[in-house]
């Protein structure tokens, strides 16, 4: 007799905007899932129930679930999510699972906004079965597209520019862009060129800023990430990364959906999926077969180890700023 397995038990850790996509998603999915949730800001029935008003969350086959305390939720997860801010990240998965076991873990960038933290989560991520990091260009299409294409050019040299791109807490997919594309390591980290004032985030209580952002791989690649500061009146400036080897180039628009370029036999086209559309699919493969297509916690920590360190160093060497964390998620 042919034994049925139980429903998965998922939990997301934060519903904000992109919390909310990654529950979108699992409610996609074919397979009923039981679905938990917390968020510091959802602490009432009535606040849930408006929650789910506002991003259309309709449960269908699926079982949806809140509780600010966690009284109510199961002693063992299959898959943990946690889309919190950078700055709660450690502390809000470290409570969460005080007293239960996990499988496998999903971990939104970035990991920490401090070193302490992320040396604490690199513990606790070691009671996981497996954990990832949300670089979610490796599951687009029209990545791996542009990768098949790229095999074998050699080192290469990526720009990645426009104006005001919310380049503190967007460049790490970047470098994980180039780390997967020419499959290098990370060496080197250089902030000496991001500009002194910073600005206040969306997010209250963080900063993004302006300048540029230069790496290096362990294979001569490098990466330049420039974000300029769109003064009043001024038209912006495009966002696109241009990616240069030995053998050619190709420009990427993502807002185009569009790739040319030397290095490529023919224009290629495509489109970034939203993360509603990516969760599922993604759930389903670590679920069926234990790995998934983004990369390893550990792959990508020392990355992070880094790009921490290099900013606050800029944080008190330029801004006289001598706190532990920088405030970016």
């Amino acid at each position: 007799m042919k034994l049925t397995q139980p429903d998965p038990q998922i939990a997301v850790l934060g519903v904000g905007q992109l919390g909310s996509r990654h529950v979108q998603g699992l409610l996609s999915s074919m397979k009923p899932l039981h679905i938990w949730l917390q968020d510091p800001s959802i602490d009432s029935p009535s606040i849930f129930e408006n929650w789910k008003t506002t991003y259309s969350i309709d449960a269908g086959i699926h079982s949806v679930n809140f509780d600010p305390t966690s009284s109510a939720f199961p002693d063992h997860f299959d898959l943990v999510i946690s889309a919190t801010t950078a700055d709660i990240r450690y502390q809000s998965l470290n409570t969460f699972l005080e007293g239960r076991t996990f499988d496998y873990l999903i971990l939104e960038k970035l990991l920490t906004t401090g070193l302490e933290d992320l040396e604490k989560l690199t513990s606790l991520v070691r009671r996981s079965k497996g954990s990832w990091v949300n670089h979610a260009r490796r599951l687009w299409p029209f990545y791996q597209e542009i990768k098949n294409e790229l095999h074998d050019v050699g080192p290469m040299h990526m720009i990645v520019e426009g104006s005001d791109w919310n380049l503190g807490s967007n460049g790490s997919h970047f470098c994980d862009l180039v780390r997967w594309l020419s499959g290098e390591e990370l060496v080197s980290a250089d902030s000496s060129l991001v500009d002194s004032e910073w600005r206040e985030s969306k997010r209250q209580g963080f900063w993004e800023f302006t300048g540029q952002l230069s790496y290096r791989f362990s294979r001569g690649s490098d990466l330049i990430l420039r974000s300029t500061l769109l003064a009043e009146n001024e038209n912006a400036l495009p966002f696109k990364i241009t990616i240069q080897t030995w053998d050619g180039d190709l420009v990427i628009d993502e807002t185009a959906g569009t790739a040319r370029g030397s290095l490529l036999q023919e224009v290629l086209h495509g489109r970034g999926p939203f993360q509603s559309e990516l969760t599922a699919d993604l759930v389903r493969e670590i679920m069926e077969t234990r790995e998934c297509d983004l990369p390893k916690f550990e792959d990508v920590r020392d990355d992070h180890v880094m790009y921490l360190t290099e900013l606050l160093d800029y944080q008190r060497r330029v801004r006289k700023n001598f706190s532990p964390t920088v405030m970016i998620t």
